[in-house]
């Protein structure tokens, strides 16, 4: 039953459509160093749906510009080219699954709270860090898209929210295997090799539950894990304080502070309060950014 599971999951990879011609372009272009911002509207503007969204974005409270981009102009020379790229990655990730929101509402709705709010994490962590914050949140946002390639394979027996019910994440992973033989993560990594997406994003889906195993890009997959792991405390129903995260992390969770250390990423206990305090406020300040991405 496993290996017909599998067989099936990997002929629904396989059948997944291309993203659209839009993606495809804004990556070749944000990948050429020799592309001008010319280069970048001429292959975003064709896509009107695109360019609202992208609009939308840029005026909210996420890039705290709001109501001073009129133009995908403004926006390419304001934003730059990878704020655009991650945008239109995260937009055409969400298109590509919006048959489940029909059908699934409820259970997709919580999905992509706590793939929103891991962004947001992400974001944090990696402002404090020193790395690309867009970059972050795109990982972070879709980090789990494994999971609704595995629903749609599997609509009756597979629950995109069993790690949001498990108080052991590692425990989702082995029921995956268990019963699929194959988990999340390792979907989403196949998936996104597919759609042919940058490598650091592919190991930060592909390896966030187990980042010493990525070959290359730790960093990806170590900040994501650790954006996860916030995200699942936020997202649970009894609400917790900075002092009450930080010990989880102290009592619990020793593994990913020496993790940090051998990756040479600071890490202080005190720090994880202080990250966790800035994802509340910015979760209750940039929730009109899910509904962006989100709306058709």
């Amino acid at each position: 039953m496993t290996q017909a599971h599998f067989t099936a999951l990997l002929k629904q990879i396989d059948s997944f459509p291309a993203l659209p011609m839009t993606v495809n372009k804004v990556m070749a272009v944000t990948g050429n160093p020799e592309s001008s911002a010319q280069d970048l509207m001429k292959a975003i503007l064709p896509d009107q749906s695109m360019c609202a969204a992208i609009l939308k974005i840029a005026n909210s409270a996420f890039f705290g510009l709001p109501g001073e981009v009129s133009t995908i102009e403004k926006a390419v020379v304001v934003l730059g080219f990878d704020e655009i790229r991650n945008v239109v990655i995260g937009k055409a990730v969400f298109a590509s699954f919006q048959a489940l929101n029909r059908n699934n509402r409820q259970n997709i709705q919580i999905f992509w709270e706590h793939s929103f709010t891991c962004g947001l994490a992400a974001k944090i962590l990696a402002e404090h860090l020193g790395y690309s914050p867009s970059e972050f949140f795109i990982a972070g946002l879709i980090h789990d898209i494994g999971k609704l390639a595995m629903l749609m394979a599997f609509p009756h027996d597979y629950s995109p929210l069993l790690e949001l019910s498990e108080p052991n994440q590692f425990r989702s992973i082995i029921k995956e295997n268990e019963i699929f033989s194959v988990s999340h993560d390792e979907i989403g990594k196949r998936l996104l090799r597919r759609w042919l997406f940058p490598e650091p994003l592919i190991m930060a889906i592909g390896y966030h539950h187990s980042p010493q195993l990525a070959p290359v890009h730790k960093v990806f997959p170590l900040i994501v894990q650790m954006a996860d792991i916030l995200s699942l405390i936020y997202c649970n129903p009894e609400k917790l304080i900075a002092d009450d995260v930080i010990a989880i992390f102290k009592d619990f969770l020793p593994e990913n502070l020496q993790m940090w250390k051998d990756n040479n990423l600071p890490w202080e206990l005190e720090k994880i309060g202080l990250w966790y305090d800035e994802l509340i406020e910015s979760r209750q300040r940039d929730g009109s950014v899910l509904d962006i991405f989100t709306s058709t």
